[in-house]
């Protein structure tokens, strides 16, 4: 994955916020019309991009931009990954993260799932839209962060038995020391979200003990 960012890390005033809460998103679109500030072909997303979980009602934020892209060879640098955080870091809550797809594959990589998600909530987010795929969808409806979505993908770039994300075809040579591997990877998870939701958290401390 690589990442390129944009932001405007100015917040949203409760008034504000309260008000946009309150008023559906096509009433919103025609009313921005009448300001003849953008062509009323621009300015939305529609089409494949679903809300994933409407029961949590609307979503409202600030937009950090990104772009991201997956591709075969060696592991991306991360330089643009921790570039993204500290830009939400900076920014003053709500904020939506907003992910273009540039890898002219977006049904091939999931961007975001339950640990970045969680991690994203912590620093002030509160939804995910994206042209492209996430996944680890029941766990982030749980976690009560919005997702808008294309696809949903089970692996992050280069792998799933059968429920909602996806299907992964598992290698035959990996079978025997596939369930080791599981629990290595849910307990490094789990640590990871305990200390994302714990007075020690900041985002310098999270990078530190990621050992990425």
């Amino acid at each position: 994955m690589s990442v390129t960012t944009s932001a405007t890390p100015r917040g949203l005033d409760p008034a504000t916020l309260a008000f946009l809460h309150s008023v559906d998103s096509p009433t919103i679109a025609n009313a921005i019309e009448t300001f003849d500030v953008r062509d009323r072909t621009t300015g939305f997303v529609g089409g494949a991009v679903q809300c994933q979980f409407p029961e949590l009602g609307r979503m409202v934020g600030r937009a950090l931009t990104v772009t991201m892209t997956s591709h075969p060879g060696p592991v991306a640098d991360r330089a643009g990954y921790w570039r993204m955080w500290e830009a939400l870091d900076a920014m003053e809550g709500p904020v939506v993260i907003a992910v273009q797809d540039v890898s002219g594959a977006p049904h091939r990589c999931a961007y975001a799932g339950e640990v970045m998600s969680t991690l994203a909530k912590r620093l002030g987010a509160v939804g995910m839209i994206t042209d492209g795929a996430l996944r680890d969808v029941d766990e982030v409806r749980a976690l009560g962060f919005h997702y808008f979505m294309r696809y949903p993908v089970v692996s992050h770039g280069n792998f799933e038995i059968g429920d909602r994300n996806g299907i992964v075809v598992v290698p035959d040579a990996v079978l025997a020391g596939l369930p080791d591997a599981v629990a290595t990877i849910q307990e490094k998870e789990q640590r990871s979200m305990e200390f994302i939701r714990g007075g020690a958290f900041t985002l310098e401390a999270f990078k530190t003990r990621s050992g990425y």
